[in-house]
């Protein structure tokens, strides 16, 4: 039988949390997975860019301009790729004096407002990511002659994930979840 009282009612208003979150979805595991193994990979490739194109400065006949091209197309796969893994990881940046503010059902609703507008911003996002893409077949790069497309394939997979991740996060406002990296974490 449950306690209908006045004090357990208003405990239930001021505190209406569910808990922790569930556990994430082995697909979602997966998915971040990937993602994160690409931005290493994207990560390594840039290393190698820059390095060659240091190596270029001082020995000549090492000098090629494709090695900067591709440090710098490495460096916008890894923004956008982990834009969706950093959403559902809590990895963004967050304003913690609202959320320290706001208790009760006033926090839950503003972490689902922030969520819904993460989610339309990385909607609208994608639509344009999408159109940068139909379009970036009748461009290529400048030094590797690399259709353009496949360039605009990395926002677009990256950002349909952040909103993904977005729109399951409205839905997991009521949950407690940790930032994945606290100011005292950052400055230790």
């Amino acid at each position: 039988m449950t306690d209908s009282s006045p004090e357990n009612a208003n405990a239930a208003f001021e505190n209406p949390s569910a808990g922790p979150a569930p556990k994430e979805s082995a697909f979602f595991r997966w998915w971040g997975n990937i993602e994160l193994s690409l931005a290493a990979l994207f990560l390594l490739t840039m290393f190698i860019g820059v390095l060659w194109q240091v190596l270029g400065r001082y020995v000549h006949e090492l000098n090629w301009p494709g090695a900067g091209e591709i440090a710098r197309y490495s460096l916008t796969g890894i923004t956008f790729i982990l834009v969706g893994y950093l959403i559902g990881k809590n990895g963004q940046i967050t304003v913690a004096v609202i959320d320290n503010i706001a208790k009760g059902r006033a926090q839950v609703v503003v972490k689902a407002v922030a969520a819904l507008l993460l989610a339309v911003i990385c909607a609208l996002l994608v639509w344009e990511a999408w159109a940068m893409f139909q379009s970036g077949f009748s461009r290529t790069t400048t030094v590797l002659q690399v259709p353009l497309a496949y360039v605009f394939a990395l926002p677009l997979v990256g950002l349909v994930s952040g909103t993904v991740r977005a729109v399951i996060k409205i839905f997991h406002a009521k949950y407690d979840e940790a930032d994945s990296l606290t100011l005292e974490e950052a400055e230790a």
